[in-house]
C-alpha cells in the first residue's frame, strides 16, 4: 500500500479555515467522494470530501485548529 497525504483544498477566495469536525476516525477505511472534514470560516462552512479511496492512518489537525490552504491534514494509505 502507498502512503500519501491529503491536503486542505479550499475555494479560491479562502486562504484559511478552522476545523469544525471530522467525519472519519483514524484506522477507518473510506471511499472516494466520502465526507472527510468540515471547515468553517467567519462567513461560511464547507465540507471537504476524500479525493481517493483509502485508510486513514493519522489525522494531522484537530477540531478547532486553524488550517491554511494546501496544508497537510491527514496521512492515508491508498488501496
Amino acid at each position: 500500500m502507498k502512503k500519501k497525504h491529503i491536503i486542505a483544498e479550499f475555494p479560491e477566495e479562502i486562504e484559511k479555515a478552522s476545523v469544525s469536525f471530522w467525519y472519519v476516525k483514524e484506522g477507518e477505511e473510506i471511499e472516494i467522494g466520502q465526507n472527510l472534514i468540515e471547515f468553517v470560516t467567519e462567513k461560511t462552512s464547507f465540507t471537504y470530501v476524500s479525493p481517493f479511496s483509502c485508510k486513514i492512518i493519522a489525522l494531522l489537525v484537530k477540531e478547532g485548529d486553524e488550517v491554511m490552504k494546501n496544508q497537510k491534514i491527514a496521512e492515508v494509505e491508498i488501496r
